[in-house]
């Protein structure tokens, strides 16, 4: 998550909009001339093949950008869809690119951002290619609940996700009753608690970061940073 600064906030203030749940901000091929900052609520950045199949590729979280436009500077690479009622910005790209150039503070942000979701994304990629469900399902909820509480000290406590088991599914490679079986098994085993509207609580954490095949300290301090 960003730390606003003077310059920044000016940008911000004037030209926050607000989007409904449910809307498609950019499709693929789209035009594409600024970066989106989220200030409220939950994107999906997601890629789609023509039968219709989805893969999430990641969530844009409050605090967070993300630039959709493709090497040719004019047109979107995936589909941003608000997740949940979300307050945005678009920054255009050039006024971004004079920030970062007058700000040392942001750009060193940013910088650090982009590392933790490349790491984030290696950690994913591994798990889709080569991991059951259960590890799937465990390193994901262990990342979102180190994602949603910041640094995630403890991810001891109960924390919510504004998506249903399909997006999960979408994310994890999963169908969606693939994803509830799953999510009834760590349940029964008293690993995790969730209800229908993904409002979910760790209740063993040793046993979870095991499944997921994760250290959580590790995994902690590369997907997380100092100016979050």
């Amino acid at each position: 998550m960003l730390n606003t600064h003077s310059k920044f906030e000016d940008i911000l203030r004037p030209d926050q909009h607000v989007v409904a749940k449910g809307t498609i901000l950019k499709s693929e091929g789209d035009n594409s001339h600024s970066r989106l900052y989220v200030v409220e609520g939950w994107l999906a950045a997601s890629k789609s093949l023509e039968d219709g199949n989805q893969q999430i590729i990641d969530f844009v979280l409050p605090g967070e950008t993300y630039d959709p436009t493709a090497i040719d500077g004019k047109t979107s690479f995936l589909q941003l869809e608000a997740l949940c009622d979300a307050v945005i910005v678009s920054i255009d790209k050039t006024a971004w690119a004079q920030l970062l150039q007058e700000d040392l503070d942001l750009r060193n942000a940013e910088w650090q951002r982009d590392i933790a979701a490349q790491a984030r994304q290696s950690e994913r990629m591994l798990r889709l290619g080569q991991a059951s469900a259960e590890t799937r399902i465990a390193y994901v909820l262990i990342e979102l609940c180190i994602r949603v509480s910041g640094h995630g000290a403890q991810c001891d406590g109960a924390f919510h996700v504004p998506i249903n088991q399909q997006q999960l599914g979408d994310f994890t490679g999963m169908s969606s009753v693939h994803v509830c079986r799953t999510l009834r098994r760590l349940n029964r085993a008293g690993v995790v608690k969730t209800d229908d509207h993904m409002d979910i609580l760790i209740q063993d954490l040793p046993a979870l970061a095991e499944l997921a095949q994760v250290d959580f300290v590790t995994l902690r301090n590369e997907i997380t940073t100092g100016a979050a």
